[in-house]
Protein backbone atom coordinates (compact mmCIF):
# COMPACT_ATOMS: atom_id res chain seq x y z
CA UNK A 1 0.00 0.00 0.00
CA UNK A 2 1.51 3.66 -0.97
CA UNK A 3 4.86 2.58 -0.68
CA UNK A 4 5.71 5.86 -1.89
CA UNK A 5 4.28 8.40 0.82
CA UNK A 6 6.04 5.73 3.38
CA UNK A 7 9.67 6.40 1.50
CA UNK A 8 9.01 10.40 1.37
CA UNK A 9 8.11 9.85 5.35
CA UNK A 10 10.88 7.76 6.35
CA UNK A 11 13.34 10.02 4.48
CA UNK A 12 11.76 13.14 6.71
CA UNK A 13 11.80 10.93 9.69
CA UNK A 14 15.40 9.79 9.45
CA UNK A 15 16.74 13.15 8.78
CA UNK A 16 14.86 14.15 12.52
CA UNK A 17 16.78 11.27 13.81
CA UNK A 18 19.84 12.84 12.51
CA UNK A 19 18.91 16.43 13.58
CA UNK A 20 17.87 16.31 16.80
CA UNK A 21 20.48 13.60 17.91
CA UNK A 22 23.01 16.19 17.10
CA UNK A 23 21.30 19.29 18.84
CA UNK A 24 20.97 17.41 21.74
CA UNK A 25 24.25 16.31 22.38
CA UNK A 26 25.72 19.22 21.28
CA UNK A 27 23.94 21.62 23.32
CA UNK A 28 24.97 19.62 25.68
CA UNK A 29 28.22 20.28 24.73
CA UNK A 30 29.08 16.43 23.57
CA UNK A 31 30.85 15.50 20.43
CA UNK A 32 29.08 12.57 18.94
CA UNK A 33 32.39 10.66 18.25
CA UNK A 34 32.31 7.38 20.11
CA UNK A 35 36.22 8.11 21.64
CA UNK A 36 34.09 11.04 23.57
CA UNK A 37 31.31 8.63 24.30
CA UNK A 38 33.30 4.98 24.95
CA UNK A 39 29.48 3.52 25.87
CA UNK A 40 28.62 3.42 22.31
CA UNK A 41 31.05 1.06 21.55
CA UNK A 42 29.66 -1.78 24.12
CA UNK A 43 27.94 -4.49 23.22
CA UNK A 44 24.25 -4.19 23.26
CA UNK A 45 22.62 -7.30 21.78
CA UNK A 46 23.54 -10.42 20.13
CA UNK A 47 20.86 -11.41 17.48
CA UNK A 48 21.66 -14.77 15.57
CA UNK A 49 25.48 -14.26 16.18
CA UNK A 50 25.33 -10.44 15.02
CA UNK A 51 27.28 -8.09 17.70
CA UNK A 52 25.30 -4.92 17.75
CA UNK A 53 26.01 -2.03 20.15
CA UNK A 54 25.05 0.48 22.17
CA UNK A 55 25.61 3.46 19.55
CA UNK A 56 23.30 1.56 16.84
CA UNK A 57 20.56 1.42 19.73
CA UNK A 58 21.17 4.91 20.23
CA UNK A 59 21.22 6.14 16.78
CA UNK A 60 17.80 4.22 15.90
CA UNK A 61 15.95 5.76 18.95
CA UNK A 62 17.73 9.54 18.98
CA UNK A 63 14.60 11.10 17.41
CA UNK A 64 11.92 9.44 19.66
CA UNK A 65 14.08 9.79 22.51
CA UNK A 66 15.02 13.83 21.58
CA UNK A 67 11.70 14.79 21.31
CA UNK A 68 10.04 13.38 24.45
CA UNK A 69 9.42 14.91 28.07
CA UNK A 70 12.79 14.67 29.74
CA UNK A 71 10.96 13.06 32.83
CA UNK A 72 10.13 10.12 30.46
CA UNK A 73 13.46 9.83 28.81
CA UNK A 74 14.90 7.51 31.86
CA UNK A 75 11.25 5.97 32.03
CA UNK A 76 12.23 2.09 32.09
CA UNK A 77 8.82 1.45 30.33
CA UNK A 78 9.45 3.87 27.40
CA UNK A 79 12.66 3.05 27.19
CA UNK A 80 11.64 -0.88 26.59
CA UNK A 81 9.50 -0.15 24.23
CA UNK A 82 11.77 1.94 21.73
CA UNK A 83 14.06 -0.98 22.55
CA UNK A 84 11.78 -3.82 21.24
CA UNK A 85 11.10 -1.69 17.96
CA UNK A 86 15.22 -2.19 17.34
CA UNK A 87 15.29 -5.34 17.74
CA UNK A 88 12.26 -5.60 15.76
CA UNK A 89 14.04 -4.09 13.26
CA UNK A 90 17.28 -5.66 13.18
CA UNK A 91 15.73 -8.92 13.09
CA UNK A 92 13.73 -7.86 9.75
CA UNK A 93 17.03 -6.43 8.26
CA UNK A 94 18.72 -9.56 9.05
CA UNK A 95 15.94 -11.85 7.13
CA UNK A 96 15.85 -8.77 4.35
CA UNK A 97 19.30 -9.30 3.92
CA UNK A 98 19.18 -13.25 4.27
CA UNK A 99 16.31 -13.27 1.24
CA UNK A 100 18.70 -10.97 -0.94
CA UNK A 101 16.11 -8.14 -0.90
CA UNK A 102 16.60 -5.40 -2.85
CA UNK A 103 15.37 -1.87 -3.32
CA UNK A 104 14.80 0.66 -6.16
CA UNK A 105 17.59 2.08 -6.74
CA UNK A 106 16.37 4.60 -9.14
CA UNK A 107 13.90 5.60 -6.93
CA UNK A 108 16.11 5.47 -3.79
CA UNK A 109 18.83 7.78 -5.58
CA UNK A 110 15.14 10.15 -6.47
CA UNK A 111 14.35 10.49 -3.03
CA UNK A 112 17.68 11.64 -1.88
CA UNK A 113 18.11 14.28 -4.45
CA UNK A 114 14.87 15.42 -3.67
CA UNK A 115 16.38 17.21 -1.01
CA UNK A 116 19.08 18.53 -3.01
CA UNK A 117 16.79 20.28 -4.93
CA UNK A 118 15.18 24.24 -3.88
CA UNK A 119 13.65 23.86 -0.54
CA UNK A 120 15.48 20.31 0.09
CA UNK A 121 18.58 22.10 -0.50
CA UNK A 122 18.04 24.67 1.67
CA UNK A 123 16.82 21.66 4.67
CA UNK A 124 20.06 19.97 4.07
CA UNK A 125 21.91 22.73 4.08
CA UNK A 126 20.55 24.04 7.75
CA UNK A 127 21.08 20.79 9.13
CA UNK A 128 24.39 20.52 7.95
CA UNK A 129 25.53 23.67 8.67
CA UNK A 130 23.14 24.41 11.61
CA UNK A 131 24.03 20.99 13.42
CA UNK A 132 26.96 19.72 11.64
CA UNK A 133 25.60 16.94 9.74
CA UNK A 134 26.93 14.87 6.82
CA UNK A 135 24.02 13.98 4.77
CA UNK A 136 26.00 11.15 3.68
CA UNK A 137 25.30 9.87 6.97
CA UNK A 138 21.24 9.59 6.70
CA UNK A 139 22.02 7.02 3.59
CA UNK A 140 22.69 4.06 6.43
CA UNK A 141 19.53 4.16 8.14
CA UNK A 142 17.34 4.66 5.16
CA UNK A 143 18.53 2.35 3.30
CA UNK A 144 17.80 -0.40 6.19
CA UNK A 145 14.43 0.70 6.63
CA UNK A 146 14.17 0.75 2.82
CA UNK A 147 15.29 -2.89 3.04
CA UNK A 148 12.71 -3.83 5.85
CA UNK A 149 9.95 -1.92 4.38
CA UNK A 150 10.23 -3.64 0.81
CA UNK A 151 10.87 -7.09 2.66
CA UNK A 152 7.97 -6.75 4.65
CA UNK A 153 5.73 -5.28 1.51
CA UNK A 154 6.67 -9.04 0.15
CA UNK A 155 5.96 -11.21 3.19
CA UNK A 156 1.75 -9.23 2.66
CA UNK A 157 1.94 -8.93 -1.45
CA UNK A 158 -1.03 -12.02 -1.21
CA UNK A 159 -3.51 -9.64 0.23
CA UNK A 160 -6.44 -9.28 -1.41
CA UNK A 161 -9.48 -7.44 -0.05
CA UNK A 162 -13.12 -8.50 -1.95
CA UNK A 163 -15.94 -6.06 -2.92
CA UNK A 164 -18.10 -8.32 -0.99
CA UNK A 165 -15.62 -7.98 2.32
CA UNK A 166 -16.02 -4.48 1.64
CA UNK A 167 -19.32 -4.09 2.07
CA UNK A 168 -19.60 -6.56 4.81
CA UNK A 169 -17.26 -4.27 6.27
CA UNK A 170 -19.15 -0.81 5.62
CA UNK A 171 -22.18 -2.59 6.62
CA UNK A 172 -20.70 -3.40 10.51
CA UNK A 173 -19.03 0.05 10.33
CA UNK A 174 -21.68 2.36 8.90
CA UNK A 175 -23.01 3.46 12.01
CA UNK A 176 -19.41 4.75 13.43
CA UNK A 177 -19.30 6.15 9.93
CA UNK A 178 -22.08 8.07 10.25
CA UNK A 179 -21.55 11.58 11.93
CA UNK A 180 -17.75 11.99 11.55
CA UNK A 181 -16.32 14.67 11.23
CA UNK A 182 -14.11 15.65 8.85
CA UNK A 183 -12.07 18.49 8.98
CA UNK A 184 -9.65 20.62 6.18
CA UNK A 185 -6.67 20.82 8.05
CA UNK A 186 -3.52 23.06 6.80
CA UNK A 187 -0.30 21.52 9.00
CA UNK A 188 3.24 23.10 9.57
CA UNK A 189 5.62 20.81 11.77
CA UNK A 190 9.32 21.42 12.49
CA UNK A 191 11.85 19.87 13.92
CA UNK A 192 12.92 22.35 16.75
CA UNK A 193 11.33 25.36 18.05
CA UNK A 194 12.91 27.96 16.91
CA UNK A 195 12.09 27.17 12.96
CA UNK A 196 8.39 27.33 14.48
CA UNK A 197 8.81 30.65 15.59
CA UNK A 198 10.30 31.83 12.54
CA UNK A 199 7.32 30.24 10.37
CA UNK A 200 4.94 31.67 12.95
CA UNK A 201 6.69 35.72 12.66
CA UNK A 202 6.30 34.81 8.77
CA UNK A 203 2.02 33.78 9.45
CA UNK A 204 1.93 37.13 11.56
CA UNK A 205 3.38 39.33 9.10
CA UNK A 206 0.61 38.17 6.31
CA UNK A 207 2.60 35.98 4.21
CA UNK A 208 0.27 33.06 3.13
CA UNK A 209 0.21 29.76 5.42
CA UNK A 210 0.90 27.68 2.06
CA UNK A 211 4.02 29.70 0.90
CA UNK A 212 5.30 29.51 5.08
CA UNK A 213 4.37 25.56 4.64
CA UNK A 214 6.32 25.10 1.82
CA UNK A 215 9.57 26.99 3.47
CA UNK A 216 9.71 25.83 6.83
CA UNK A 217 7.38 22.26 7.57
CA UNK A 218 9.34 19.05 7.23
CA UNK A 219 6.15 17.25 6.47
CA UNK A 220 5.39 15.62 2.96
CA UNK A 221 2.54 17.82 3.00
CA UNK A 222 5.09 20.77 2.62
CA UNK A 223 4.92 20.49 -1.23
CA UNK A 224 1.17 21.00 -1.26
CA UNK A 225 1.26 24.14 0.97
CA UNK A 226 0.84 21.94 4.04
CA UNK A 227 -2.55 20.98 2.70
CA UNK A 228 -3.26 17.51 4.36
CA UNK A 229 -6.99 17.94 2.48
CA UNK A 230 -10.28 16.66 4.55
CA UNK A 231 -9.11 14.01 7.31
CA UNK A 232 -10.46 12.65 10.10
CA UNK A 233 -8.22 14.01 12.85
CA UNK A 234 -8.65 10.46 15.23
CA UNK A 235 -6.53 9.03 12.35
CA UNK A 236 -3.40 11.22 13.36
CA UNK A 237 -1.60 11.88 16.58
CA UNK A 238 -3.46 13.03 19.50
CA UNK A 239 -1.96 16.65 18.91
CA UNK A 240 -4.31 17.02 15.44
CA UNK A 241 -7.28 17.36 18.09
CA UNK A 242 -6.20 20.89 18.71
CA UNK A 243 -6.86 21.40 15.16
CA UNK A 244 -10.63 21.14 15.61
CA UNK A 245 -10.89 23.52 18.54
CA UNK A 246 -9.66 26.42 16.42
CA UNK A 247 -12.65 28.65 14.33
CA UNK A 248 -13.47 28.20 10.56
CA UNK A 249 -10.15 30.03 8.93
CA UNK A 250 -8.29 30.39 12.67
CA UNK A 251 -4.27 29.95 12.71
CA UNK A 252 -3.18 27.88 16.23
CA UNK A 253 -0.23 28.75 18.41
CA UNK A 254 2.74 26.60 18.55
CA UNK A 255 2.19 23.25 19.97
CA UNK A 256 4.77 20.69 20.91
CA UNK A 257 4.49 16.95 20.55
CA UNK A 258 6.55 13.96 20.61
CA UNK A 259 6.80 14.57 16.56
CA UNK A 260 8.05 18.31 16.77
CA UNK A 261 6.55 21.58 17.06
CA UNK A 262 3.13 22.26 15.16
CA UNK A 263 0.87 24.95 13.62
CA UNK A 264 -2.01 24.37 12.62
CA UNK A 265 -5.04 26.14 10.02
CA UNK A 266 -8.89 25.32 10.43
CA UNK A 267 -10.33 25.78 6.69
CA UNK A 268 -13.05 23.70 6.97
CA UNK A 269 -15.18 21.41 8.83
CA UNK A 270 -17.63 18.25 7.35
CA UNK A 271 -20.71 16.55 9.07
CA UNK A 272 -21.02 13.47 7.18
CA UNK A 273 -24.53 12.91 8.62
CA UNK A 274 -25.39 10.62 5.40
CA UNK A 275 -22.81 8.10 3.91
CA UNK A 276 -23.16 5.88 1.04
CA UNK A 277 -21.11 2.72 0.11
CA UNK A 278 -19.33 4.64 -2.78
CA UNK A 279 -18.27 7.71 -0.98
CA UNK A 280 -15.71 5.44 1.49
CA UNK A 281 -14.95 2.58 -0.24
CA UNK A 282 -11.83 3.49 -0.98
CA UNK A 283 -11.08 4.54 2.36
CA UNK A 284 -12.34 1.22 3.40
CA UNK A 285 -9.94 -0.43 1.05
CA UNK A 286 -7.27 1.07 2.98
CA UNK A 287 -8.73 0.12 6.44
CA UNK A 288 -9.15 -3.39 6.11
CA UNK A 289 -6.05 -3.92 4.18
CA UNK A 290 -3.99 -2.69 6.99
CA UNK A 291 -6.12 -5.30 9.62
CA UNK A 292 -5.65 -8.06 6.97
CA UNK A 293 -1.63 -6.72 6.99
CA UNK A 294 -0.90 -6.32 10.53
CA UNK A 295 -2.46 -9.46 11.12
CA UNK A 296 0.02 -11.39 8.72
CA UNK A 297 2.98 -9.19 10.00
CA UNK A 298 2.32 -10.11 13.18
CA UNK A 299 1.72 -13.82 12.57
CA UNK A 300 5.27 -13.55 10.97
CA UNK A 301 7.22 -11.79 13.11
CA UNK A 302 5.69 -14.03 16.06
CA UNK A 303 7.30 -17.02 14.04
CA UNK A 304 10.27 -15.23 13.28
CA UNK A 305 10.92 -14.47 16.76
CA UNK A 306 10.85 -18.17 17.48
CA UNK A 307 13.20 -19.29 16.14
CA UNK A 308 15.75 -15.94 16.05
CA UNK A 309 18.47 -16.46 19.56
CA UNK A 310 18.42 -12.86 21.24
CA UNK A 311 20.72 -12.61 23.87
CA UNK A 312 21.08 -8.76 25.66
CA UNK A 313 25.17 -8.09 27.03
CA UNK A 314 25.51 -8.38 30.71
CA UNK A 315 27.25 -5.63 30.83
CA UNK A 316 24.75 -3.36 29.31
CA UNK A 317 24.73 0.15 30.58
CA UNK A 318 21.18 1.10 29.07
CA UNK A 319 18.46 0.30 32.10
CA UNK A 320 16.30 -1.50 29.24
CA UNK A 321 18.28 -3.71 28.42
CA UNK A 322 17.87 -7.29 31.12
CA UNK A 323 20.99 -8.90 30.95
CA UNK A 324 19.08 -12.11 29.55
CA UNK A 325 16.13 -12.62 27.81
CA UNK A 326 13.62 -15.52 30.20
CA UNK A 327 13.61 -18.12 29.01
CA UNK A 328 11.52 -19.14 26.27
CA UNK A 329 11.08 -15.33 25.44
CA UNK A 330 13.10 -13.70 22.79
CA UNK A 331 11.78 -10.75 22.16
Amino acid sequence: MKKSIFLVLLLVLSLLVISCSKKKEESAGHKTDEKSDPTRSELYVTINGEKITKGDFMDFISYSHAMMDPENQDNKAVLTALRDDFIRHRVLLQEAKKHKVQIDEKKFSEMLAAFKTDKGEKVVNEFEEELDIDFESVKKLLRERALVNEFLGGVSEEITVSDRELKDYFNKRKSELTGIKKAHIFHIVTSDEAKAAEAMRMLQKGISFAEVAEKYSVAPEAANGGDLGYVDVTEFPDIFQEALKLKIGETSQIMKSEYGWHIFKLADIQQNDKINFDDVKDELHDELYGIKQEKILKDYIDELYSKTEIVFASNSSDPAAPAKPQSGDNK
